[in-house]
């Protein structure tokens, strides 16, 4: 992976595609996104040091972290982030964005873990609301646009944008109008999938089925559906999945893998 990025340029990769109980081909979901503006890092699970330096990243290569939730799958590697760039002599703040209740979980860790004196990096929080949509940065290079979803606590779904193209990342969620808005016409959206419409009764609860995120997709006319926060090993129902939303979509459906990565380019896209 390139370090630095192209003016309108937009590189997204799943770094991690599963759900709270990660899998050998599926870490917990997290994101990578790049453009001329710099490195935005979403959510922070535990190996996120690690997957910076596979790509040959370091930490401060990242201009911010935003956290959709408080859900420990999501915060966990927060800590890890603040202890290994105190090792390194790093004292750049951290540029943290997130809803009132997972800043208030991050600072809660970072206490426990005893990381808030001199030694270690400041965290600068911002709150962000998930009342409505808000735009969180808007540079010549990027524009960022986060709005609350519908889990089982405050969410926020975000969308990247530069002149090549759209991605919306819906985070974890039910099907709600308000992910529908905001990826309407996106290249890519990332859909919460807990399984097959089927199973619905067994992830109720804050999550969306194949077929629930196959609709979205299809009300927002994105042009290809990527499902995420994949919970199911079994490679029978992930196909189920894959085939239900398909069905609903009309257009061209994946899994979530880990590494999978776009580059968009003067609305081209290229796959490495």
């Amino acid at each position: 992976m390139p370090v630095s990025v192209a003016h309108g340029e937009l590189v997204v990769e799943i770094l991690g595609a599963g759900s709270g109980h990660p899998t050998a081909s599926r870490d917990t979901s997290s994101l990578l996104v790049g453009s001329a503006e710099g490195w935005t890092a979403v959510e922070c699970p535990g190996s996120i040091v690690h997957k910076l330096e596979a790509r040959s990243l370091t930490m401060c290569s990242l201009r911010r972290l935003i956290l959709t939730h408080k859900h420990i799958d999501h915060v966990y590697g927060v800590p890890h982030l603040v202890h290994a760039m105190a090792i390194e002599g790093l004292v750049e703040e951290i540029d943290l964005l997130a809803p009132a209740q997972t800043l208030a979980t991050v600072a809660e860790m970072v206490a426990v873990h005893e990381l808030a004196d001199d030694w270690y990096p400041a965290i600068r929080s911002t709150e962000i609301s998930t009342a409505g949509q808000s735009e969180l940065l808007r540079a010549p290079s990027l524009r960022i646009t986060a709005t609350g979803v519908a889990h089982t606590c405050d969410t926020l779904g975000l969308r990247f944008e530069t002149e090549a193209a759209a991605v919306c990342y819906s985070s974890d969620t039910r099907p709600c109008a308000s992910v529908t808005r905001l990826a309407t016409g996106a290249d890519i959206l990332l859909h919460d999938c807990g399984g097959p419409h089927r199973l619905r009764e067994a992830f109720s609860a804050g999550h969306s089925s194949a077929r629930e995120a196959g609709i979205v997709a299809a009300e927002a006319g994105v042009r290809k559906l990527v499902l995420m926060h994949l919970g199911p090993r079994d490679e029978n129902i992930l196909k189920e999945c894959r085939l239900e939303a398909q069905a609903i979509f009309g257009g061209p459906v994946d899994l979530a893998m880990d590494g999978m990565r776009w580059s968009f380019s003067d609305h081209r896209k290229r796959r490495s």
